[in-house]
């Protein structure tokens, strides 16, 4: 066989995972063309995948040179295909089973440590994530790499649910180091370390409701980043005529799919008018399966790409496609959303939904409502705040299932009264877990239901450590599993009597869900966007029974809907009515505000 057909054969089998055969070729291979290193490389990839770690490390050492280049070489070469096993294919396994071999050479190179821990964390392999992103600390030599070496620990430690005093300290600590990033003023970080950058405040609303110090310091870190890549091709837009018709909207997004974005987002490419506006969506790390969000999604939209995570030829799209007003639905929850918007590709940039703002300086303004950020935040915001004039995000309806669990399941009584909290590990804030806990002790014949996406060793342990030291039972917490469809998780809460809301990290779709399902809630008002999700969506619905501005409020709204059950049922038939006029469930009516602010955005930009 000729050796390019030999290559292509070899890479056919390779990606079949016959790692056996692909051995042979590339054996082969080598015979043939001993000088190339790509043969030695590909074939200690079959060996270490094949479990024969020693035997691949031997191969790969007889081509690695002593000095830095040829170490470097290699290693980008283990990253990238690992890269594309993991981001590509979502083969994590494969990816970090590849990077554990790399490592085990003892290059001491961190950025083989840093996707190592990268892997492990989107495995669900948390406390290997924390050892290897504590060995990529110790080894980096700079502060953008030690700010992205304590973003993964902190990440699988909030997920571990557990170790919420690890967290507190590590986050002071990330603090510190944006600050002094922030002092240094660094020119020449490379395209990886912005986008690690754009993410490193990340987990700080988790942490502690504090939105002028946050927002201050993010402001000035994705500033950072956004000027550290001027040196990037960028496209300068030039002024179109205020009659040019219709305007181009594109929607930005990894989210458009079934996730919370792509639920609640999915009606306003509905009820758009394409007389007035074409739409445009940009699918962002877009998989190849069913997905009838994603669809629904795309047969609204007048034009719609499906994209993996090549920035420039994402940013290149959205300037050839003329984009007039760009949405970007992610923020700061994906690092290459926040590059394509720092690369300025439309002459007007929006932040919606998804997250807080960003506050890349790139991007104009960010939608809100009168209820979901406090009359001065514009203080500690970049982008201009436009404020709709009801609410940021509304939907018609929920599918809703029949429901699969019910009270007999785990034994409550049916006179008890069920708390329900339906939410990640990240949101566990100890101290919202003791109010929890102490609403249960306060309400005889009470139990608390916990259900979301965690480790759940970690959570169980977080619940019953806490209820222990309260001197509450743990048999009167009980954990759900997860199901396999949002509209059976919907039909799920009908099992609650009232819902106990996150803080300072609230509930957002969550919320819709159980407001749509007309139980009560009980939620904590804080100051940041994300301690007001809540309370915005209660307002919109008609309620204001359940909305606390204290611990102390939160602890008594938590009793008197457990112990009043007219209070209940008034807030049902409420919330049952609502519907009928609400602005939260008036999707068309939303649309119609939504392309008035872009009109009115439009008309500012060309003025």
């Amino acid at each position: 066989m000729e050796s390019y057909k030999a290559v292509d054969r070899a890479y056919e089998l390779f990606n079949e995972t016959k790692y056996p055969e692909a051995a042979a070729l590339y054996e082969e291979l080598i015979e043939l063309e001993p000088d190339v290193k790509l043969h030695y490389w590909c074939l200690g990839l079959c060996l270490a995948l094949q479990g024969h770690i020693e035997e691949a490390q031997i191969t790969w050492w007889i081509t690695i040179e002593e000095n830095e280049s040829s170490k470097n070489e290699f290693v980008e070469f283990l990253r990238k295909t690992a890269r594309e096993f993991g981001l590509d294919f979502k083969r994590y396994d494969i990816a970090v089973s590849i990077l554990e071999a790399g490592v085990g050479l003892e290059l001491e190179n961190i950025y083989l440590l840093t996707d190592l821990a990268r892997f492990y964390s989107l495995s669900s392999r948390h406390d290997e994530c924390i050892e290897i992103a504590n060995q990529y600390h110790e080894l980096a030599q700079d502060t953008a790499n030690q700010i992205f070496a304590n973003h993964l620990i902190l990440h699988s430690l909030l997920i571990l649910s557990s170790q919420w005093q690890n967290a507190f300290v590590l986050a002071d600590s990330q603090i510190e180091l944006i600050k002094s990033l922030i002092q240094e003023q660094p020119n020449n970080l490379t395209s990886a370390d912005i986008n690690r950058l754009f993410i490193a405040t990340f987990f700080l609303p988790y942490i502690k409701d504090d939105p002028s110090r946050n927002r201050i310091l993010q402001n000035e870190l994705v500033k950072l980043c956004q000027d550290n890549l001027q040196g990037l091709s960028t496209q300068k837009n030039i002024k179109k005529s205020i009659e040019k018709k219709p305007l181009k909207i594109g929607y930005l997004s990894h989210c458009l799919r079934k996730h919370s974005v792509g639920w609640l987002s999915r009606w306003i490419f509905k009820y758009h008018d394409h007389e007035k506006f074409n739409i445009y969506g940009y699918f962002i790390f877009d998989q190849q399966n069913t997905d009838s969000v994603r669809e629904f999604i795309a047969d609204y939209c007048d034009v719609s790409y499906k994209f993996g995570h090549d920035v420039a030829a994402i940013s290149r799209q959205i300037i050839e496609d003329e984009i007039d007003i760009l949405v970007d639905l992610d923020s700061i929850t994906l690092d290459i959303s926040c590059q394509i918007m720092a690369l300025k590709p439309a002459p007007v940039q929006i932040t919606w939904l998804g997250f807080d703002a960003s506050g890349i300086p790139a991007i104009d303004y960010f939608i809100a409502d009168p209820y979901v950020l406090p009359e001065n935040a514009q203080d500690y915001y970049s982008e201009k705040i436009w404020r709709l004039p009801n609410t940021y995000i509304a939907v018609d309806s929920f599918e809703v299932l029949f429901p699969t669990i019910h009270r007999n399941q785990f034994n409550i009584p049916t006179d008890a009264i069920v708390y329900l909290s339906s939410q990640t590990g990240y949101k566990r804030h100890p101290d919202t877990v003791r109010l929890q806990i102490q609403v249960i002790k306060s309400v005889p014949n009470s139990y608390l239901l916990i259900k979301g996406l965690s480790d759940q060793e970690g959570i169980q342990n977080l619940f019953k450590e806490i209820a222990d030291s309260e001197a509450i039972s743990s048999d009167r917490l009980i954990f759900l599993p997860l199901v396999n469809s949002e509209a059976e998780h919907r039909a799920n809460l009908d099992i609650a009597d009232v819902i106990l809301d996150t803080y300072p990290y609230n509930g957002a779709t969550t919320t819709m869900e159980a407001l749509w399902m007309c139980i009560p809630i009980v939620t904590r008002v804080g100051e940041q966007f994300a301690a007001r999700n809540s309370y915005t969506m209660m307002i919109n619905a008609g309620i204001t029974e359940g909305i606390s501005w204290s611990e102390q409020e939160y602890l008594d709204w938590g009793i008197k809907l457990g112990t009043d059950e007219n209070l209940r049922k008034q807030i049902f038939w409420k919330l049952k009515e609502s519907r009928k006029t609400s602005p939260l469930w008036n999707a068309e009516q939303f649309t119609r505000d939504m392309e008035s602010a872009y009109i009115q955005m439009w008309q500012t930009y060309n003025e």
